[in-house]
């Protein structure tokens, strides 16, 4: 199952936030885990979202990435690992 991780950032006046979504979605069923960081510390590591709906593991994430820029968070980076 490919991996796919996207980080987003925002600066706060308690510092710098950091969270890190790694969604690994295929037709069999979804494993999503949310790493929350701040100033590179980990104030969070949660699995939200996870079980044999693919398509509810998407929805997950698109919701998250609304959520977070709505939050003042910038997307900094994201990319696709090889299957695992």
């Amino acid at each position: 199952m490919p991996i796919k991780t996207e980080v987003y950032r925002r600066e706060t006046p308690q510092g710098v936030e950091t969270i890190t979504v790694m969604a690994s979605i295929d037709e069999e069923g979804v494993e999503i885990r949310v790493i929350h960081e701040r100033d590179g510390a980990v104030i969070a590591d949660t699995i939200p979202c996870w079980g044999d709906d693919g398509v509810a593991g998407q929805r997950w994430v698109d919701r998250n990435r609304d959520a977070c820029v709505a939050d003042g968070y910038q997307l900094i980076a994201e990319h696709e690992d090889a299957e695992q």
